[in-house]
């Protein structure tokens, strides 16, 4: 099964989420699930912003060699479910290809007591609102992980 988050730039919000999802699986030792993270409008080879990259830290990721990559029409048709942080993530995805909003969620459609709000951007602020905005996804996150063989099948 192949995950792909989504934000804007893939230096903040989706590479804090790839980072801590790719843990929960090894954790769990779920060998069957890709993840994998991209920007809507982000170029490749990019880094993680500094401070998500401080702030994933102190949460046992490490995301020094993370690397940005833009968000194609190649990557959403061969996902199995694509994660996004802003609903005009999704919509962006449904632009490209209509069919693929069947397996186009938001992040916070799993953090069951705010469903459908977007994750805001923590781009150019500092440390604590990066904090602040892993804090925010950290329970989707974890929620997504317990669900996703309901969502992925």
């Amino acid at each position: 099964m192949k995950i792909i988050f989504v934000c804007t730039g893939n230096t903040c919000r989706s590479p804090m989420c790839d980072g801590y999802f790719k843990k929960l699986c090894h954790e769990a030792t779920r060998h069957d699930i890709t993840v994998e993270s991209a920007g809507t409008a982000a170029w490749d080879g990019g880094g993680a912003s500094r401070n998500s990259v401080a702030v994933m830290k102190s949460n046992g990721v490490d995301l020094n060699d993370f690397a940005s990559s833009r968000l194609t029409p190649e990557r959403i048709d061969t996902a199995d479910i694509l994660i996004c942080m802003t609903n005009s993530h999704r919509a962006y995805i449904g632009q490209i290809n209509p069919e693929a909003l069947k397996k186009t969620y938001l992040l916070l459609d799993f953090n069951y007591s705010t469903s459908g709000n977007d994750i805001s951007d923590p781009f150019g602020g500092p440390r604590e609102l990066y904090s602040l905005c892993f804090d925010d996804m950290k329970q989707a996150l974890e929620n997504l992980f317990l669900d996703i063989d309901k969502i992925g099948s």
